[in-house]
C-alpha cells in the first residue's frame, strides 16, 4: 500500500477532502480502490463524503444474500451498507478482509459502499476513457491511467445504477412512473438527452417512446453539443442533460448551446442527483430552464410537456 495508509495505526478515520488537491477540477478525480478480483475501480470524488475504517462501523447485519449488508451507524445517522464486490459481480470476499467504506450521498440519499481497500485519488482526464457499458451493464467507462509511473487500466462503475439497485424503490417508482404518463405530445422535433449511464438513458428512451416522442441518446456532453451544431433550430424540440459526464460537463453543455444563438428558444433540463438548491441557482443563471432530480419520471415528463418546442 502507498502512503494513504501511512497514518491507519494512529487514525480512526480518513478525511477524503485532505487527499484532494485544492486547484484541481473536481470532476475529473476519482478515488481508486481495488475489488476482490485484483482489478482497479475509479469513483468521483464529488458524490464522496469520506472514507471511514469498516470495522469502526457498527451494522445490522441484513439476512439476504445479496449485495446489501445492512444497515450502519454513520455520524449518528442510519445509512444502508453495500458490499462493493457482490454488487459488481465479483467474488465477495470474507468479511475480515474489507478494510474500509466509501460514504457516498447523491439522488439524496446516503449510503456507504464497502471496499477491499483504497489505493489513492488521482485525476482521469476524459480522453483517456473508453465507453464500456457494452461489455457490463453497471460499467461506464473504462480509463486509461498511470499509476505510480506505470500504465494502468481502471473500470469507472455506473454509479447511477449502484444507486437505483441499492435503493430499488426508486427504480420500481421511475418506471411505473413511466407506465403511467398521460402526457401525448405531437411534435416532429427531437429530444436531445445526454447521460453517462447507461442505465439512465434506457429510462430516458423508454419516456420519450412513452410520451410519443423523437429522441437522441448521447453517452456525455461533447456528443450532444456535436450533434446539436449540425441540426436546425426547428428540428429540436428539448434538450436534457447531466451534469456530471466525461468529455464534457452539464455545465459546458448549457454553456456552449447558449453561445449558439441561433437556439436561443430551445429550453434546457438539467437532470441530475445533484440537483441541490446550489446547483439549481447555478444552471439557472448558466441559462437553463429548470433542474430535475434523477429520477423522476412524473416530474421530468411534466417538464418536458411545458418547455419542448413543438
Amino acid at each position: 500500500m502507498d502512503e494513504l495508509y501511512d497514518d491507519y495505526d494512529n487514525e480512526e478515520e480518513i478525511d477524503l477532502l485532505k487527499l484532494v488537491t485544492t486547484n484541481a477540477n473536481e470532476a475529473s478525480q476519482f478515488l481508486l480502490f481495488y475489488g476482490s478480483n485484483g482489478e482497479l475501480y475509479a469513483k468521483n470524488v464529488s458524490k464522496i463524503e469520506e472514507l471511514i475504517i469498516y470495522k469502526d462501523i457498527n451494522v445490522l447485519k441484513s439476512n439476504d444474500s445479496g449485495p446489501i449488508v445492512g444497515t450502519g451507524d454513520i455520524r449518528g445517522k442510519m445509512a444502508t451498507i453495500v458490499n462493493f464486490d457482490a454488487w459488481m459481480g465479483n467474488i465477495a470476499l470474507d468479511e475480515s478482509e474489507y478494510e474500509l467504506v466509501i460514504v457516498a450521498a447523491y439522488g439524496g440519499y446516503r449510503f456507504g459502499i464497502v471496499v477491499k481497500s483504497v489505493e489513492n485519488i488521482i485525476t482521469i482526464e476524459a480522453e483517456n476513457m473508453s465507453d464500456s457499458s457494452s461489455a457490463n451493464s453497471k460499467s461506464s467507462f473504462v480509463a486509461k491511467i498511470k499509476l505510480y509511473a506505470k500504465d494502468r487500466l481502471c473500470t469507472i462503475f455506473d454509479g447511477d445504477k449502484l444507486l437505483l439497485d441499492v435503493f430499488d424503490v426508486i427504480s420500481q417508482e421511475s418506471k411505473s412512473q413511466t407506465q403511467n404518463i398521460r402526457y401525448k405530445i405531437n411534435t416532429d422535433r427531437v429530444v436531445l438527452f445526454a447521460d453517462d449511464s447507461k442505465y439512465i438513458r434506457v429510462l430516458i428512451g423508454k419516456l420519450c417512446e412513452t410520451m410519443g416522442l423523437s429522441y437522441e441518446l448521447f453517452k456525455d456532453g461533447k456528443e450532444l453539443v456535436d450533434a446539436i451544431k449540425d441540426k436546425n433550430p426547428d428540428e429540436v424540440g428539448i434538450v436534457i442533460t447531466d451534469i456530471e459526464m466525461p468529455l464534457m460537463s452539464g455545465r459546458e453543455v448549457v454553456k456552449r448551446i447558449r453561445e449558439m444563438r441561433r437556439f436561443d428558444d430551445i429550453n434546457i433540463i438539467v437532470h441530475s442527483n445533484m440537483a441541490n438548491d446550489v446547483m439549481q441557482n447555478e444552471f439557472l443563471t448558466l441559462g437553463a430552464s429548470q433542474v430535475i432530480g434523477k429520477v423522476n419520471m412524473l416530474e421530468l415528463s411534466t417538464a418536458i410537456n411545458k418547455f419542448i418546442k413543438k
